[in-house]
């Protein structure tokens, strides 16, 4: 007879201990509500390790000796929802107004350099989605030097994203155009697949980042900027620190998208200027 596999449970105090580890590492606020969401997630590393409570893994993820951890931890706890071409009227005002200006002031300033930054990239939908959007507005004006970084908290979700395979129902959103364009149509083990084309993959840079991290590894300063569906899982002090850290690597003039379910802290309205739905411009 199989032995059957009880739920490990959960205790408040154990529940309050790793909200708080979660939130204090990662941004992510998690509150009251995510009892199951953490047991869920979580149980298979207890499993995995052989762990009997979560008290014992919260000593086992916060014991130097097991570093790697934390990171797995984060990796079981972040929400990595994404699609090709997400909230589309993003896509559109970038192609059609966002990117003429901004080869407007680089040409202005001699400059053929254009650089961008998709702030939560999950498994690459958005930055694979940006980076087509800029080869079809510069298509065939190989003079720009054009690069986007990608960046994510998740270890998993960026090794995805760097491969760039996706089954065909993650690309129904990129029109036919488009998919023949900058896509491969491959048989895989798994059916039909669609592999990103390395012209679109020499654009981007994928680095893991913790945007919580009170430096970032790079300099910047960027043209434009996506941010989105990030700052829903912070409370309101942490999304001031994080939109502040942002703009200082925003050019004056340079755009920042935000999720349509997300609104920049009121403490900003002095330094951006609302120009559309959830896209703002740094004065």
């Amino acid at each position: 007879m199989d032995l059957i596999s009880h739920p490990i449970l959960l205790k408040d105090q154990e529940y309050r201990s790793l909200v708080k580890l979660i939130y204090d590492k990662s941004g992510i606020n998690l509150g009251d509500q995510k009892m199951e969401l953490v047991k869920t997630r979580l149980g298979k590393r207890l499993r995995a390790l052989g762990i009997k409570s979560y008290g014992e893994y919260f000593k086992y993820a916060t014991d130097p000796i097991h570093d790697e951890e934390m990171t797995l931890l984060i990796n079981a706890i972040s929400t990595n929802f994404t699609s090709f071409y997400r909230e589309p009227l993003h896509y559109d005002f970038l192609i059609k107004t966002a990117l003429g200006d901004i080869a407007q002031r680089k040409e202005a300033l001699r400059s053929k350099k254009i650089r961008a930054w998709c702030a939560a990239a999950s498994t690459g939908e958005e930055a694979y989605s940006l980076a087509i959007s800029l080869l079809e507005y510069f298509k065939g004006q190989s003079a720009w030097d054009i690069k986007l970084l990608a960046t994510d908290i998740s270890s998993k979700a960026l090794t995805d994203a760097y491969h760039g395979i996706y089954p065909t129902e993650k690309v129904k959103t990129v029109s036919p155009l488009l998919l023949d364009r900058y896509f491969d149509k491959e048989l895989g083990e798994k059916g039909e697949m669609y592999r990103i084309k390395d012209e679109v993959k020499r654009l981007i840079v994928f680095r893991h980042l913790n945007l919580m991290d009170t430096t970032y590894p790079f300099r910047g300063p960027f043209d434009f900027i996506f941010c989105r569906n990030v700052m829903i899982y912070f409370d309101l002090p942490t999304q001031e620190t994080l939109v502040a850290k942002l703009l200082k690597y925003l050019v004056p003039g340079g755009y920042f998208f935000t999720g349509h379910s997300e609104n920049l802290p009121p403490m900003f309205r002095g330094q951006v200027k609302v120009i559309a739905p959830a896209t703002y411009r740094k004065i």
